[in-house]
């Protein structure tokens, strides 16, 4: 299929960090995390699809993020560190070239992720507890440059050099 079949049959919609997603599960029951002290569903699910223009562009959640790979090209998470370090993965079908189906980004690290080739990659994004815009803070490039100078490919790549209004729920 193509990228315009899986955005029509998946029914998604543009993300403000880029892309198209939809939410497809939630939990039945919410609680209070002690990390937010707001109520939460135990956890979220969205279907999320990024193309080489449609990034997902530089941003922290408060809980653990965890994506998996479905279908279309390879996709890179760029993970900069709380320590100032960074790391990125690979998602994709291949794994013989160390690709991999799942990949768990931990609560507080900074991520953006990026299609590899010219084409488009599927994934699912759950989130535990349960994705709010309460807990999500998108970054601009004069931000992250100032903490991860040695990033500066990726960081102009990923970050918006001024967050648009619609980006910051």
């Amino acid at each position: 299929m193509k990228k315009a079949d899986y955005i029509k049959y998946l029914q998604l919609q543009p993300h403000p960090e880029g892309g198209w997603y939809r939410q497809i599960y939630h939990s039945d029951d919410h609680f209070v995390p002690s990390t937010v002290n707001q109520e939460r569903y135990y956890y979220t699910s969205i279907y999320f699809l990024l193309d080489t223009k449609s990034p997902s562009h530089f941003h922290r959640l408060k809980h653990d993020e965890l994506w998996y790979y479905h279908a279309g090209d390879p996709i890179t998470i760029y993970c900069l560190l709380p320590d100032g370090s960074a790391s990125q993965t690979i998602l994709g079908p291949h794994l013989e070239k160390g690709e991999q189906l799942q990949f768990r980004v931990s609560a507080g690290t900074i991520l953006g992720s990026a299609v590899n080739e010219a084409g488009f990659s599927l994934v699912s994004c759950a989130v535990a507890p349960g994705f709010d815009y309460h807990d999500f803070e998108i970054f601009d490039q004069q931000t992250l440059l100032a903490q991860y100078p040695d990033q500066r490919r990726v960081i102009e790549r990923l970050a918006y050099q001024q967050i648009p209004a619609d980006s910051a729920n």
